[in-house]
């Protein structure tokens, strides 16, 4: 979990669904904070490494797995990369409304369509990943989407990693005709950081991430 999200989500006691969770490592974070964890994914395999972690309640699915809860049961749910997935990220955004606490909070880190990256490399931006990613937004539409479905945005900030590496890999791969990726090289990898770390304090950077609430009814 980011050191940023980690302060954000600094409370006790409070129920959290990560929808997407993996492996479980952000889950096994916000554990030890005081969360009653709870995550959902799509990879068996990684639930079952998830559950290995000591991540109880994970799950083998897709976000309509909150369904089996009740409404206004989760004080926060998480989705980091997921939403660009899904073939009606409407429909995901109202169930999560349902089943949030009033005040609830949704947190979603997702692939920004203007950045900086974006609009240099075209079809050879990283994050991209056709056909994979079906939906991508940049954060003035994510924002007007949320609050279509009953949330009130209360910050958003970006988070670039890799995208540059991962572009560059893309180019040289088609020019060359064969894999190339640079992502495995740390050295290159921390290198970058400071680019990376620019734009996004320029709001130009590669992925962003929204806070939101609930709105009371």
């Amino acid at each position: 979990v980011m050191s940023s999200e980690k302060r954000r989500l600094r409370r006790k006691n409070g129920k959290i669904f990560d929808i997407g969770c993996g492996t479980g490592g952000t889950l096994i974070s916000l554990g030890k904070l005081g969360w009653n964890t709870y995550g959902v994914d799509i990879d068996a395999k990684a639930i079952a490494v998830a559950k290995t972690k000591g991540v109880e309640h994970a799950l083998v699915g897709t976000y309509e797995i909150l369904k089996r809860f009740p409404d206004n049961y989760f004080d926060a749910v998480r989705l980091y990369h997921v939403i660009e997935h899904l073939y009606d990220p409407g429909d995901c955004l109202k169930l999560i409304q349902k089943k949030l606490k009033k005040n609830g909070e949704l947190i979603i880190g997702t692939p920004n369509i203007d950045s900086l990256v974006s609009n240099i490399f075209g079809t050879y931006w990283y994050n991209l990943d056709a056909p994979r990613h079906l939906v991508l937004f940049n954060p003035k539409t994510l924002e007007s989407t949320i609050r279509t479905f009953g949330f009130r945005i209360q910050q958003r900030e970006f988070c670039s990693a890799g995208g540059i590496l991962g572009s560059i890999g893309y180019v040289l791969s088609g020019m060359l005709h064969k894999k190339i990726s640079f992502l495995e090289n740390q050295m290159l990898v921390i290198l970058m950081y400071p680019i990376e770390w620019m734009l996004d304090k320029l709001f130009l950077g590669d992925v962003f991430v929204i806070r939101a609430r609930k709105e009371e009814k």
